[in-house]
């Protein structure tokens, strides 16, 4: 009776134990707002869309600038050789003259049109800013949750084998002892086999989905591993706010934002195109300094200074059609860009929608494989009881646990794939940020390990072959 005891709690003592160890490595982890920042680092998209930015600010500057005045300074000198007739005789001279002059724009027309130009520019590169970002946190959850989905399939494949193991070693012992015929070890053996090669690609695939999560972040991230999804928890949406979600991407989507700020921006252009054909008047002052040691008509020097304060008006009168031509190409990218704001808003709701469905079909085939992961345990204990009492074989048992363990791995990636399918539709709809990767890393705990009562143990075959 005091071995049995111990027998019945070496599970929960193991699991215990493994749970302990993991502990401490699924702590030191970096949490994925950590990861984030190290991929926004190195990510050449943000870092172009972040230069893209600070060049539309500085286009921005430049359309301010142009309604101030502008200060240009000249200077002069010249040398001169006269000779004059009857007599040729040599003359020299020179002349200094320095100026400054200042011009005041009192009226441009194409100043306020690129300015309203700029303006949607730097809206627009700051939209498309706000996409890669949330694109770059889709990037960096997918590539987490197929290293943890690899993970998985290599526990499970872990645990197969191990199943397939002890039932082959039982199919060699029931045929030495005479209770099963060959055929039982050779199919023992055939899946075996089948299993240790799942076990290797399983190995294989969680090494390059390593790489690829390295290559993302910058450096190899080891504690994730440790780490698995809170089956408990799944993504909170209502079946029926489909027209919340699209109503929220219609106005908050960088995609769609993007698209406004681009027709806005060519809009002005049209403005500026047009005022081509409008006249301009500039407040000028000029200040001049002169030195000359004589000139042609005078062999003294001179010496003074002069000021004027004018305004000038330019109109333009002809440039052989190109101003007519500059606008006609304006108002066809504005035609352009209303087209591109179509199809991003067509975009954008079948994007949502598809993303709401694939997000709710991913949560429901989550709870119900949780439902047909219960089956199958209960299945197992059955196929095993049955064996113990003669009524079922060995491959019984052993399928029945192949179906556990292939429901088990299914359910666990219809759990990373509820999550990012919803992280997906966030980012459709323009409400993915970094509170997010927050809330993401709080599901992510220490891996428990998987329940050993299922497994085909040796005790049930001693049983087994003892009876028999």
């Amino acid at each position: 009776m005091a071995l049995a005891v111990t027998n019945l709690k070496a599970p929960l003592l193991r699991r215990c134990l493994t749970a302990a160890l993991l502990m401490p490595l699924a702590l030191s982890a970096q949490p994925l707002p950590e990861l984030y920042h190290a991929a926004l680092a190195i990510d050449p998209a943000v870092l172009g869309a972040q230069a893209e930015v600070r060049a539309a600010e500085e286009r921005l500057f430049q359309a301010r600038a142009g309604f101030g005045p502008t200060a240009v300074a000249a200077a002069s000198k010249s040398e001169t050789d006269y000779s004059e007739a009857p007599s040729y005789d040599m003359r020299s001279f020179e002349a200094k003259q320095a100026n400054v002059q200042i011009t005041q724009p009192l009226f441009r027309g194409t100043l306020f049109a690129s300015l309203d130009s700029a303006k949607a520019q730097l809206e627009q590169a700051q939209a498309k800013l706000d996409q890669i970002n949330a694109e770059a946190i889709q990037r960096l959850v997918e590539a987490c949750f197929d290293v943890l989905k690899a993970r998985d399939a290599l526990i499970f494949a872990e645990a197969q084998q191990a199943a397939t193991a002890e039932q082959l070693a039982a199919a060699q012992r029931s045929f030495k002892i005479g209770t099963a015929p060959i055929i039982d070890v050779r199919e023992a053996e055939a899946k075996a086999d089948t299993v240790a090669a799942q076990v290797d690609a399983a190995s294989y695939d969680l090494d390059l989905r390593k790489q690829v999560l390295a290559e993302i972040v910058g450096y190899d991230v080891p504690g994730l591993a440790e780490r698995g999804l809170d089956g408990r928890r799944l993504p909170s949406i209502d079946s029926a706010a489909l027209l919340g979600w699209l109503t929220d991407a219609l106005v908050q989507s960088p995609q769609l934002r993007q698209a406004r700020q681009a027709m806005s921006a060519a809009e002005a252009e049209v403005l500026r195109a047009r005022m081509g054909h409008a006249p301009t008047a500039d407040l000028t002052y000029t200040y001049t300094r002169s030195n000359e040691t004589g000139s042609l008509t005078s062999t003294y020097p001179r010496r003074g200074d002069s000021s004027a304060v004018g305004i000038v008006i330019n109109m333009p009168l002809f440039a052989s059609g190109a101003t007519q031509s500059k606008v006609r190409e304006t108002i066809a990218l504005q035609d352009k860009a209303q087209n591109d704001i179509d199809a991003a808003r067509r975009g954008i709701t079948l994007g949502v929608r598809q993303g709401f469905s694939v997000t709710l079909s991913s949560i429901s085939q989550a709870r119900g494989l949780e439902t047909a992961a219960h089956s199958a345990e209960v299945a197992v204990r059955a196929n095993r009881r049955g064996y113990d009492v003669g009524m079922k074989v060995n491959t019984d048992v052993l399928d029945s646990l192949s179906r556990l363990f292939e429901v088990r791995l299914n359910l666990s990636r219809a759990r990373y794939d509820a999550w990012l399918s919803f992280v997906k539709l966030k980012g459709l709809s323009g409400q993915l940020e970094e509170a997010d990767l927050v809330e993401i890393d709080s599901l992510l705990m220490a891996v428990e390990p998987q329940p050993d009562d299922l497994t085909f143990g040796r005790k049930s075959n001693r049983k087994r072959e003892g009876g028999q």
